[in-house]
């Protein structure tokens, strides 16, 4: 049930109007929703930076909201791709480089929220900022769940940005393959069923 109302709501963001479960969207209408997906996922992207650039804010409210966000956000496009997979032809070597240019693209969210708030601690005996290279290090090493434990997120809200990846990289592999097993293996409505 909160699954439903969930994908309603971002739905509804997204100017989709006039349906009433997903299943009842054609394969046209599915395909029309991809640009405003992903233009949802862009405006996630400027939210630290509004909050912190033209807001002028120091707190994190903007960091929690968007954290819960990219959840919901997950969920929906994960239940998109299941749609796409069941209605299209499908190759196992682009489901595969999919999966993978889909957590690169997590992974890369995070890592503009950690740059955008500046998570990470400095460099030991500067006052500088930490090179890109190493918020992307960071998210893909806590979203893979490896944790060498050279970066050490100290404040609260780092560590909720690094428990939030976690879990996210965590349960990431476990849905995607599920996911994709039962696309592939249902076949589309009225094709292949004898």
């Amino acid at each position: 049930m909160f699954a439903s109302a969930r994908v309603f709501i971002v739905l509804r963001l997204a100017g989709v109007t006039k349906f009433k479960r997903m299943e009842q969207l054609t394969l046209i209408q599915r395909l029309k929703f991809v640009p405003k997906l992903a233009a949802l996922w862009l405006a996630l992207l400027a939210l630290p930076f509004v909050e912190r650039f033209l807001l002028r804010s120091s707190t994190h409210y903007g960091l929690f909201i968007g954290l819960a966000l990219i959840f919901v956000m997950y969920g929906v496009t994960i239940r998109s791709v299941f749609y796409f997979l069941q209605q299209l032809h499908r190759e196992p070597f682009y489901v595969w480089i999919g999966y993978l240019v889909w957590s690169v693209l997590l992974c890369v969210i995070l890592a503009v929220f950690a740059l955008g708030y500046d998570l990470l601690p400095h460099i030991s005996g500067s006052l500088q900022q930490r090179p890109l290279i190493d918020y992307l290090y960071y998210e893909v090493i806590t979203f893979t769940t490896v944790g060498y434990g050279d970066i050490i997120p100290a404040t609260g809200s780092a560590k909720v940005l690094a428990m939030c990846t976690a879990l996210l990289g965590a349960t990431h592999g476990v849905t995607f393959v599920a996911i994709i097993f039962q696309a592939l293996t249902q076949h589309p409505s009225g094709k292949g069923q004898e």
